[in-house]
């Protein structure tokens, strides 16, 4: 049978308390990353302008959102525009360009190939008879 005794509690008490306060700081350290990906995603809206100024400059310039999104292996992009060629461009969420491809008129859909992206959240951009068009994808491969 388990003997207590006030100087055992006393220690288990400190061991309790220990690793709470331990579990505390793995959270604070956890909402601080998250913080922190939530402002990378946040500049990463001013790096890139929004679909949204740019849907009313030019109808003929669509952009759809990519599904399935979040993308797993591959994912389709839907896009139209008018101009003989576009580009679509794939950035991470520090501005940095992963892949471009240049569409000619007759393609509709774009089906991107993600298993070499890392998890992550992305921006693609369309450019087309002047116009940029922005929209966010997520990327999981696990």
């Amino acid at each position: 049978m388990l003997k207590v005794n006030l100087k055992n509690l006393e220690i288990l008490n400190k061991r309790f308390k220990f690793v709470l306060n331990k579990f505390r700081m793995k959270i604070k350290i956890l909402i601080l990353i998250l913080i922190s990906i939530s402002i990378v995603s946040s500049n990463a809206n001013a790096l890139f302008p929004s679909d949204f100024d740019y849907i009313t400059a030019n109808p003929t310039v669509v952009l759809g959102q990519n599904y399935p999104n979040p993308a797993k292996n591959k994912t389709v992009i839907n896009v139209e525009f008018s101009s003989r060629e576009a580009s679509l461009k794939i950035y991470n969420v520090l501005g940095i360009l992963v892949e471009e491809i240049i569409i000619s008129k007759d393609k509709k859909s774009i089906i991107l190939d993600v298993t070499e992206y890392k998890e992550g959240i992305y921006l693609y951009t369309l450019e087309a008879d002047g116009q940029k068009i922005t929209k966010r994808m997520t990327v999981k491969n696990k």
